[in-house]
């Protein structure tokens, strides 16, 4: 009896692997490990490039001339990880409206639509905020001593600092761009009335608007600020999801062609310094690493591998704790002197470990589960028959899978 007992909980750890922490999505649509796989190198590129920030902007720092400084370069381009999620982000949303325009599909609740963004996003969210504002205050952290520091956190709280202040906050400020998305998941139900145009005028409308933005954007004051500076990304995710759902072009170019297509415009929008022309080519870089992370072989394997899908899974509880905690370890790291190179290998040996640790933490523990979209409902019946309320009953199964 007993060893019959242990085979049977040797099977079942036997069975427990790295992918059963993959997200749980809605079971509308087929999950894509793929595209789990470019979160991965979006939040790859976006923390390595604060591990650089963070050494080489801190203003309590002055580092050492070095002549290997050069070797840190890789990385100082990072931040395009955002604009890959902007893609992502159009991609994904536009996807459910495509594929009931395009192919069919069933249609979409808009009422749930955004009621699945708010239970979905929100209670991560607003811990990660109260949880670092919590500790700013603990700790007596220089940003407690700025003006409109605590009137902050409500304008935080319904994304509107930069709509009021104008400027990114300080503490933990790249949460701004989480802004910019939730501008765009108000109006991507109305965007999505571009699928119901004839092939050819949407497909002309989408390639205008992405081509067009980047210009309009510099014109406009402080466009940056605001969805206007961004939006030919969501477009670019938005005519992903048109060719993904109809297969255009599907099968006429082999898959080898879409790996180099995918890893070459990959190496373009990591290692090509700043310069205004590449922002009007940014949008289509990216296209070209989405397509081919969808239609690509070798480069769609990679992107798949548990080991990177389900950290790119991960990435928004990555995105909303890595600086703060970055920031925290240079101050305890980082001295006066050290070489740009050393510090920044410094800190990338002891806190990507941590951010890599308490993130994966945070994700199982607070967002994993309010991916269910049930949640609210298994949250209030379990306080029910805590108090006695309602009698026990069986769990709803969730369903994994999906986009």
């Amino acid at each position: 009896m007993k060893s019959g007992m242990e085979a049977s909980i040797i099977q079942t750890s036997n069975r427990w692997n790295f992918s059963s922490l993959r997200r749980i999505t809605t079971a509308s649509h087929r999950y894509m490990a793929e595209v789990d796989g470019l979160r991965f190198i979006a939040i790859f590129s976006v923390m390595l490039f604060h591990v650089y920030y963070n050494v080489a902007h801190s203003p309590d720092l002055v580092l050492a001339a070095s002549p290997f400084s050069f070797v840190v370069w890789p990385v100082t381009q990072g931040f395009r990880g955002v604009q890959l999620f902007f893609v992502i982000s159009g991609f994904i949303l536009g996807l459910p409206f495509a594929a009931h325009y395009l192919t069919h599909g069933p249609a979409v609740n808009v009422g749930r639509f955004y009621l699945r963004r708010v239970t979905r996003l929100e209670p991560p969210y607003i811990l990660a905020l109260l949880l670092m504002y919590g500790a700013a205050v603990v700790m007596h952290n220089v940003h407690t001593l700025e003006p409109g520091f605590y009137s902050g956190l409500p304008l935080r709280l319904v994304y509107a600092y930069l709509l009021v202040r104008g400027q990114p906050p300080t503490l933990d400020g790249v949460t701004w761009t989480l802004e910019i998305e939730v501008q765009f998941y108000l109006l991507a139900p109305l965007l999505a009335h571009v699928f119901k145009l004839p092939t050819l005028p949407r497909r002309v409308a989408l390639i205008a608007a992405i081509c067009t933005f980047p210009l309009l954007a510099r014109v406009v004051p402080q466009g940056e600020l605001s969805l206007l500076g961004y939006t030919q990304y969501f477009l670019a995710g938005f005519l992903l999801a048109d060719i993904h759902c109809t297969g255009a072009g599907a099968g006429r170019l082999p898959t080898r062609v879409f790996d180099w297509l995918g890893i070459g415009c990959l190496l373009v929008t990591l290692l090509v310094p700043e310069k205004p022309v590449l922002l009007l080519f940014l949008p289509w870089l990216l296209f070209g690493i989405f397509m081919g992370a969808l239609r690509g072989d070798c480069f769609t394997s990679f992107l798949r591998r548990p080991s990177i899908s389900v950290l790119g899974g991960m990435c928004y509880s990555l995105y909303l704790l890595h600086n703060p905690l970055l920031s925290f370890v240079t101050t305890k790291i980082i001295r006066n002197g050290m070489s740009l190179p050393m510090a920044y290998l410094r800190l990338a040996v002891v806190g990507m470990p941590i951010v890599l640790v308490a993130g994966i933490a945070y994700y199982i523990l607070i967002e994993r589960p309010c991916m269910n979209p049930r949640w609210p409902q298994l949250a209030f019946q379990r306080g029910a028959r805590m108090f006695g309320a309602v009698p026990r009953t069986a769990t709803p199964q969730t369903k994994i899978g999906g986009k």
